[in-house]
């Protein structure tokens, strides 16, 4: 798995380019039908994109909100990304159906 960082141009100039992960993962979620996904061993840090909303809850199983969730465990929606260090499990859920883009990095 490699390391999130960004690269220099010719110049030396930093560029924000990342390189593609060597562990990516895509999830096809049914409406109403959450999964959840082990987090590959040694990653930090989730890159997340989706076709559609998607709820993310880390380290358990995410459901789509029904009603306020006003205790701080609520899911979370879209997250781009995360630090995700000593996370066992993403938790993936949403209304409709949609594919889901999961990149690790260590």
């Amino acid at each position: 798995m490699k390391s999130l960082h960004n690269h220099q141009d010719a110049m030396g100039t930093p560029v924000a380019a990342i390189e593609p992960s060597t562990r990516r993962l895509a999830v096809v979620l049914a409406a109403n039908t959450p999964k959840t996904v082990a987090v590959p061993s040694g990653a930090r840090i989730l890159l997340l994109v989706a076709t559609g909303p998607v709820w993310v809850q880390y380290g358990a199983a995410a459901a789509v909100p029904a009603a306020d969730v006003l205790d701080g465990t609520a899911p979370e929606l879209n997250p781009a990304c995360r630090w995700i260090a000593g996370t066992a499990s993403i938790g993936l859920a949403a209304s409709a159906a949609c594919t889901v883009s999961l990149c690790f990095y260590a």
